[in-house]
C-alpha cells in the first residue's frame, strides 16, 4: 500500500513541478467481493498456471455452495451461490486480486501510460492497483476508449460492475477545461454538460486508500481531527493514570496514541505545530502535569537513564531515511524516484517538494 501511495503522491507532485498533463481515474467497484463469478475465477486461476490439486481445493470451498433465507422464523429452499468471494476468509484478498488481474494486464499493455520526457526508465506507468482500489492514468481520448473496452469485456466475463456514482476523476495537469477527454459513466471535464450523477473532473485532489492527495489545501484534510482523536484516546486512561507505572504510561503513549499517526507520517510531511502539540501531550501524560526532568531525557533508552517515550520528530526522520534508502538501494527504481534523483544531481534542491526536502534533511543528519 505504501508503494501505491508514494506513486500517486509523486505523480501529482511531478504535475505540479513540470508541464505534464495526466488524469487520474479512481474506479469504485460495486460490491467487488460479492460479484466475482466462480466459473470466471476458476478459469482465471487455471490460465495463470495453478495446478489441478490446488484448484480442487478451491472447488471444494466454492463449488456447490448454497444459502437459505430466514423469513418469519422459517427458512427458504436452498439457493445456489454462484458468485461472490467470502469476506473474512484469509485467501479472499488474493482471489479478488487474481480475478481483476486479467483486466489490469490488458490495461498495462494497451494504455499510453504516464512518463516524464527525458527521465523515464522502463515501461510507462499505466495504473496503480491495491486490492479493489484501482487508479488508471489517462493521458488522452484513446486511453478512455481502451479503458471503456476493457471494462466492458471484464464486466461481461466476471459479473463485476463499476459504480460510477462513487468513482472519482482528477485532472492533475495544466490542460484547459474543455480539452480533457470525456470519461464513461458521465465523468467529464469542467464546462462540459453534466450527465446523470453530475460527476466532473476534479482539480483539487482525490481520496485514495484513506489518504487525501492533491493540492496543498486539499491534503490538509489528512490532519483534521488528528489531535482531537489522540486526546480522546488518552482521556480514557486519565482515571487509572495515578495507578499506572512510568512504564505503563509509556506503553499507553507509544502503542495506543502515537502509533495511530505512523501511516500518515510515512507518506506526508505534517504541520510542525501539530507535531509539537502531540509531543507535548505525550509528555504531559507521562508526568501527569509534574515535569521533573527535561523531556529529552525521557526519549533515551532504559539503559541510558530514559523511559523510551517516543520522540515523534525522530520517528519522522527515521521514516524519511527509509524513503531515501528506497531511492538509493532498491533495485529497479521507478521513474518517479529517478526523476527526483536527477534533480538532486543537478543541485536543483529548491525544486523539491516538501516531502523530499524532509528526506534530504533527514539524510544529511549524522
Amino acid at each position: 500500500m505504501v508503494d501505491n501511495l508514494f506513486l500517486i503522491r509523486d505523480v501529482l507532485d511531478i504535475c505540479k513541478l513540470s508541464d505534464v498533463n495526466v488524469g487520474l481515474l479512481s474506479l469504485d467497484q460495486e460490491k467487488a467481493f460479492d460479484r466475482v463469478d466462480h466459473q470466471y475465477l476458476f478459469k482465471t486461476m487455471k490460465a495463470f498456471g495453478f495446478g489441478d490439486v490446488f484448484l480442487s481445493w478451491m472447488y471444494l470451498l466454492y463449488a456447490g455452495a448454497s444459502c437459505m433465507v430466514k423469513v418469519g422464523g422459517g427458512l427458504s429452499c436452498p439457493i445456489p451461490v454462484q458468485r461472490g468471494i467470502r469476506q473474512g476468509c484469509p485467501i479472499s484478498g488474493q482471489l479478488n486480486s487474481l480475478a481483476i488481474e486479467p483486466m489490469l494486464c490488458f490495461l498495462r499493455a494497451k494504455l499510453t501510460g504516464f512518463s516524464v520526457p527525458g527521465v523515464m526508465k522502463g515501461p510507462a506507468i499505466a495504473l496503480s492497483a491495491y486490492a479493489d482500489d484501482v487508479i488508471v492514468f489517462i493521458t488522452g481520448g484513446e486511453d478512455v476508449k481502451v479503458l471503456s473496452n476493457a471494462l466492458k469485456v471484464y464486466e461481461g466475463a466476471s459479473s463485476a460492475r463499476v459504480n460510477w456514482g462513487k468513482s472519482e476523476a482528477l485532472w492533475a495537469g495544466q490542460l484547459q477545461t474543455g480539452s480533457a477527454p470525456r470519461l464513461p459513466g458521465g465523468l467529464q471535464m469542467g464546462s462540459a454538460p453534466r450527465l446523470p450523477g453530475g460527476l466532473q473532473w476534479g482539480r483539487d485532489g482525490m481520496k485514495t486508500l484513506v489518504f487525501f492527495l492533491g493540492s496543498d489545501v486539499f491534503q490538509k484534510n489528512n490532519w483534521e481531527g488528528v489531535l482531537e482523536k489522540v486526546f480522546a484516546r488518552l482521556s480514557r486512561w486519565k482515571w487509572v493514570l495515578p495507578q499506572l507505572s512510568y512504564r505503563g504510561r509509556v506503553l499507553v503513549a507509544n502503542n495506543l496514541a502515537a502509533s495511530t499517526l505512523w501511516h500518515r507520517l510515512m507518506i506526508l510531511p505534517p504541520p510542525k505545530d501539530l507535531i509539537q502539540e502531540l509531543q507535548r501531550t505525550l509528555v504531559n501524560l507521562f508526568w501527569s502535569g509534574q515535569h521533573w526532568i527535561i523531556a529529552a531525557a525521557l526519549y533515551l533508552l532504559l539503559q541510558e537513564g530514559g523511559q523510551v517515550l517516543v520522540d515523534i520528530s525522530s520517528r519522522i526522520m527515521a521514516f524519511r531515511r527509509q524513503a531515501a534508502q528506497r531511492l538509493l538501494y532498491r533495485d529497479g527504481s521507478s521513474w518517479v524516484e529517478t526523476a527526483f534523483l536527477l534533480k538532486l544531481e543537478r543541485g536543483d534542491l529548491p525544486g523539491l517538494t516538501p516531502f523530499y526536502e524532509s528526506v534530504m534533511q533527514a539524510w544529511r543528519v549524522p
